[in-house]
């Protein structure tokens, strides 16, 4: 399919509609598991959140990327939306 052609969301299959929400899905858990090793908030009177190691940051940094990478592509072999 062309790339200056984009696709209409109508005439996805069954598998393709699956495939993206799957994608989107993963970016979304991908966030949400970054976000909460740097963006916790401490519990007033409770605890104090710990620092991530960096290892750990940097395996959640290449998951959020990888699962970008794939929602692109997704959107790019499905809807023919170009990156």
């Amino acid at each position: 399919m062309e790339h200056d052609q984009v696709r209409s969301t109508a005439d996805l299959s069954p598998d393709e509609r699956g495939r993206l929400r799957r994608a989107h899905q993963n970016l979304r858990a991908a966030s949400k598991e970054l976000e909460a090793l740097v963006a916790t908030e401490p519990l007033r009177n409770r605890w104090e959140p710990e620092p991530a190691p960096p290892e750990i940051l940097a395996a959640a940094r290449a998951e959020l990327l990888r699962t970008y990478e794939e929602l692109t592509r997704c959107h790019e072999e499905i809807l023919s939306i170009p990156n």
